[in-house]
Order: C-alpha cells, then sequence, then structure tokens
C-alpha cells in the first residue's frame, strides 16, 4: 500500500493533479484536482479558471487520469492535500474536517428539457392585422456544453416551437394567418440569486409564417428560474408521496418568462411579445 502511495506522489509532484469526476446521476466532470477531503473536492474544471467545491456525497468516483481511484462508491479512498496522499485512516480529525471550511455551491454542468408556454401580449404595428392570438408552446433541450464559473453560466440551447395567429376582421372575406413550426438554436447566460436563477435566452433559426413559408427570425428574453421542486420538498417533505418523488422534485424548476420575438415576413419583419411559464428538468 505504502508503494501505491510513493508512486503515486512521486508520478504527480504539482499540488493540482488531472482526473475524472463521476457525479451519482452518472454526469460527469473532467479537470483538475486540488484537493480531496473527507467531506468534499476542490476541482477545477476543463476550460474554467475557478475552483469548484463538490461534496463527496454527491460524487460517486473521482479517478486520476493513471488509473487511481480516490473516491469509490461516494466513499473516500484516499485523501489529498498540499502534494500528498494519505489514508483516511492516516489523518487526524483535525486534518480531515476542518470547522472553518465553508463549501460553497457547486454549479454543475447537466442536459435539461423545458416545456414553455405563454401569450403574446404586445405586436408591433406591422403585426396589427392580426387580431386572434392563441398561445405559444415550446419545448426546449438545455445542453452542458458552454461556460460555467462560480454562479455565472452560459450554456448552448435548442428549441422547437409551434405558434399561431389569425385574422377575424379581413375586409376580403378570407381569413389569413401566421405561424406555424420554429427550429431555433441559441444561448442562455444567466447567473444564480441564492437558490433561484436569471437567466437569459438568444435563438435564431427557420419559422414559418404566411402560407407555411420558412423565413428567419430571432428570439431573445430573459426569466427567473424558481426551485418548486426544493420547496416543495422543504414545505412537504414529511408526505409519503413528496417523499418518494424527492429524487426527481430536486431537479424541478418553474420559469417565469418573458420574450420578444422579431420574425421575417412577405413585406419586411414583424414582432410581438409575449410572457409565459416554463417547466424545467435537469438530468
Amino acid at each position: 500500500m505504502k508503494f501505491i502511495l510513493a508512486s503515486i506522489i512521486l508520478s504527480s509532484y504539482l499540488f493540482s493533479i488531472n482526473g475524472k469526476l463521476i457525479f451519482n446521476d452518472g454526469t460527469t466532470m473532467e479537470g483538475r484536482i486540488n484537493t480531496v477531503a473527507m467531506d468534499a473536492v476542490s476541482l477545477i474544471p476543463e476550460g474554467l479558471s475557478f475552483p469548484e467545491d463538490i461534496r463527496v456525497e454527491n460524487i460517486d468516483t473521482l479517478k486520476l487520469d493513471d488509473g487511481n481511484i480516490l473516491i469509490e462508491n461516494s466513499n473516500v479512498v484516499y485523501l489529498y492535500q498540499n502534494g500528498e496522499f494519505f489514508e483516511p485512516s492516516d489523518v487526524s480529525d483535525e486534518i480531515a474536517y476542518e470547522d472553518d471550511y465553508e463549501l460553497e455551491y457547486v454549479l454543475v454542468p447537466n442536459w435539461s428539457v423545458n416545456l414553455y408556454t405563454g401569450h403574446p401580449i404586445y405586436g408591433a404595428s406591422s403585426f396589427e392585422e392580426y387580431d386572434d392570438w392563441s398561445f405559444l408552446n415550446g419545448f426546449s433541450i438545455g445542453s452542458p456544453y458552454g461556460i460555467f464559473a462560480g454562479d455565472f453560466f452560459m450554456n448552448a440551447i435548442f428549441e422547437f416551437a409551434y405558434y399561431t395567429f389569425k385574422q377575424k376582421n379581413n375586409p376580403s372575406g378570407q381569413s389569413q394567418s401566421f405561424g406555424g413550426s420554429a427550429i431555433q438554436l441559441g444561448i442562455s447566460p444567466g447567473f444564480f440569486l441564492g437558490s433561484a436563477s436569471l437567466s437569459l435566452t438568444a435563438c435564431s433559426g427557420a419559422y414559418q409564417t404566411e402560407k407555411q413559408e420558412w423565413k428567419t427570425g430571432f428570439i431573445v428574453g430573459g426569466s427567473i428560474d424558481i426551485p418548486i421542486g426544493s420547496f416543495l420538498l422543504d414545505r412537504y417533505g414529511d408526505k409519503d408521496i413528496i417523499e418518494s418523488l424527492e429524487d426527481y422534485l430536486e431537479s424541478i424548476e418553474l420559469r417565469v418568462t418573458s420574450r420578444s420575438n422579431l420574425i421575417q415576413k412577405s413585406d419586411g419583419a414583424t414582432g410581438w411579445l409575449d410572457a409565459g411559464l416554463s417547466i424545467g428538468y435537469e438530468f
């Protein structure tokens, strides 16, 4: 055992070493490991310059690039501090648990799915001919690809949406419609405000307009994300049905959203402002 420890130390003489972290839900994070304590791991994710502190209870496996395992099944196999490795049994309580240690919230890049429904609340002057406004619906996928630094994040998103507007009062007697499907790509930057977060959305893509023709359009919006799942657990966590859904509720968020839409049409461009709600789930 001491020979293995000595080999690791000789091959990793710097205070930070490279490794791969696997969370309990199967998602992974690679980067430079600064320290491994009994309660948390300090790691700088690839592409970032600031360390993140991650609770051991959220980690399934922590493996070095050379194959050595520091954490397995949420149990610390080796501690790592100041460029040295220790077995937990060889470390005093003062070293393993620091009373003044403060664990910061860690932003973990994840996939997410979101359902959106909203209603137009204001239309441009070029949109007044369409006087029958319906609800808009959308389905989006948030990717774990982007920038994640401290409380700030910006990730890539994909969205499919459906919207339709009709013209009730047409002098010619022929009702016209505007809308259809929309496929768009974009980014969603934002930052955390305590347990909630404020995020923005900027997308562009192809939108069906008059006579189902495809045109280019843009969407810019913002939302306040409320961790409704955590609220339900805190408020009703003692209920059997809530307790049985704990693993799922923790990942649910409610978003209050407003979006501005600018879309081309045959004689120029038009747009509207809508507001609605979105339900998101991270996995």
